[in-house]
């Protein structure tokens, strides 16, 4: 074996089993990424309507194509959810396609294609952020994630919404997590990245509203934002390099019925949409002016 070979060899044999690197940590200062696992699922929407009431706050999913019943795959309005999330900015990535890791490898990267898929699908992205469902990937998955390209990301907070049996009730189980966030953001971090799920009705109605309007971490000059955007990588989510909602705001316009204002209905509007048919309205009247002056010269030469 000459040295070139063996210098070969070695190379391929550190590729093959290197270990991905575990993000945990958010590296932007003064940043908080809130993290949602298992979804979508039926709380999902609701979550996506309170937030897109602040325009300053965006979070990330790591979603599953079949895990709670009735399943993402199958359900619209849960698929209509993810698409809101993605369009609004939010980030999407995947926690395979059925919550678990297979051991077999080629098993493992039909689970991340298939989910992959389904993202695609309805967002027209593929993602580049993956989570190990209940924090499992060994040595040997770590490896094959580094294989595939994406990036391995864990959480430094975890709320532990999702652990009814140890608190024993629903408003225990709020109170914990709230006293716990209570602690960790009293030592004001450099930054935070916070695991919570969509799929608890009250980390949607009670834990998420306390972090973005009681916390007090906004007026402590924190920013909620996704999980590329707190590593510094916001165009680097997707594997086609797109942002999304950087433009888009909701407003109010109040229902008139009878004469009499009923309700509030809300009104998205994409200021990107507008400023380009601004563009190819202004480019429509420069080139029919340009071809009356064509016009008008053509007739003056003759």
């Amino acid at each position: 074996m000459n040295s070139i070979t063996f210098i070969i060899l070695i190379i391929t044999i550190f590729i093959t089993y290197v270990e991905t690197t575990i993000i945990s940590s958010c590296t932007q200062n003064k940043t908080i990424a809130l993290t949602f696992d298992d979804g979508p699922f039926k709380h999902t929407r609701e979550l996506i309507e309170y937030i897109i009431k602040y325009h300053d706050v965006k979070v990330s999913f790591f979603v599953v194509g079949k895990f709670h019943y009735p399943y993402a795959v199958d359900d619209e309005s849960y698929q209509y959810a993810m698409k809101k999330a993605h369009d609004f900015g939010y980030q999407i990535g995947s926690q395979t396609y059925t919550h678990e890791i297979p051991k077999d490898k080629k098993k493992f990267k039909e689970s991340l294609t298939k989910n992959d898929d389904f993202i695609e699908k309805y967002t027209g992205d593929r993602p580049k952020y993956f989570r190990a469902p209940k924090e499992n990937c060994d040595k040997e998955c770590q490896s094959n994630i580094e294989e595939w390209g994406y990036k391995l990301i864990q959480w430094d907070v975890d709320t532990k919404d999702w652990d009814l049996n140890a608190s024993g009730s629903v408003e225990r189980r709020v109170q914990d997590s709230v006293n716990y966030l209570e602690n960790v953001f009293s030592e004001e971090r450099d930054s935070y990245l916070i695991r919570l799920h969509d799929t608890q009705n009250y980390t949607v109605h009670e834990i998420v509203p306390w972090i973005i309007e009681k916390s007090g971490m906004k007026e402590k000059g924190y920013r909620f934002v996704t999980v590329a955007e707190c590593l510094g990588e916001k165009k680097n989510m997707y594997n086609s390099g797109k942002v999304y909602g950087d433009d888009m705001y909701v407003h109010q316009v109040p229902v008139v019925v009878n004469g009499n204002s009923t309700s509030n209905i809300n009104i998205i509007d994409n200021q990107q949409n507008i400023k380009s048919e601004g563009v190819k309205n202004l480019n429509s009247l420069l080139s029919l002016k340009y071809l009356l002056s064509f016009i008008v010269l053509f007739f003056l030469l003759r």
